[in-house]
């Protein structure tokens, strides 16, 4: 297993995500437009880390250059390259459906709460997709188990964004439960 081949793209497939979902954050204006941005970044690092893992075979990479025990390492072999080629096509669906959707939402005149879903929904679906792509590469469990938490908090952020009683009676529950 190499410890530098593929070191890039899989850094690229977790800050990449994370980065944009605070940049959407802050240019709420520009979210659609950033968000289908990191579709298709992401696809791109997808692509170049299943190429490296086909000609170099399972990678290996420590994040900060510290080892399992006591820094972060991720690992890409082939149920994770499926993994995070299944998450690349059904994000890029989600981003584009996203970017039509709330589209209509965007207007002075629309009533506040759909503002609210369309300003904070880009953010957090960057987040979650930033928290998949590092469960999928995670290699040890304790960052498994960070993932899962990152994982959990986006998505009751996002069942919670529709405002409505049963909305936020479900993303508590959801909450609970992946606690």
């Amino acid at each position: 297993m190499n410890d530098t081949d593929g070191g890039t793209w899989m850094a690229g497939l977790v800050l990449l995500p994370l980065c944009a979902g605070l940049l959407a954050f802050l240019l709420r204006r520009w979210a659609p437009w950033i968000g289908a941005a990191t579709a298709l970044a992401n696809g791109f690092c997808v692509a170049g880390l299943v190429r490296e893992t086909l000609s170099h075979g399972p990678l290996r990479y420590s994040v900060g250059g510290w080892g399992a025990p006591l820094g972060i390492e991720w690992r890409a072999d082939g149920l994770t390259l499926w993994m995070l080629v299944v998450t690349a096509l059904i994000g890029f669906g989600i981003s584009v459906y996203g970017a039509v959707y709330f589209s209509t939402a965007t207007t002075k005149d629309d009533e506040p709460a759909q503002r609210h879903q369309c300003e904070y929904f880009w953010p957090l679906w960057l987040f979650l997709w930033s928290a998949l792509n590092a469960l999928f590469l995670s290699a040890d469990i304790f960052n498994f188990y960070v993932t899962l938490e990152l994982l959990g908090f986006s998505a009751a952020c996002l069942v919670a964004l529709a405002g409505k009683t049963a909305a936020l009676t479900a993303a508590l529950r959801y909450l609970l439960v992946s606690l």
